[in-house]
């Protein structure tokens, strides 16, 4: 079963606020994810990997940045 995340959840991965990735979205800079249900945006691993790189992140990055322990 494949994994779905909302926009917040995606924010919260990667560690950016939520209105930066509406912002890209909504500017055309980042592809809409492939669906939608009830009219929010519905993210799947490849779409968060899209909007990681995108932000220039790679997804080990922003786990140890929510996980606190990136070098500082």
């Amino acid at each position: 079963m494949t994994n779905i995340f909302s926009t917040g959840q995606v924010a919260r991965m990667l560690s950016i606020p939520t209105y930066k990735i509406c912002y890209a979205h909504s500017t055309g800079q980042l592809a809409e994810p492939g669906f939608r249900f009830l009219d929010k945006r519905c993210y799947t691993a490849a779409d968060v990997r899209r909007v990681a790189d995108h932000f220039g992140l790679t997804i080990e990055d922003a786990t140890l940045k929510a996980a606190g322990k990136e070098d500082r």
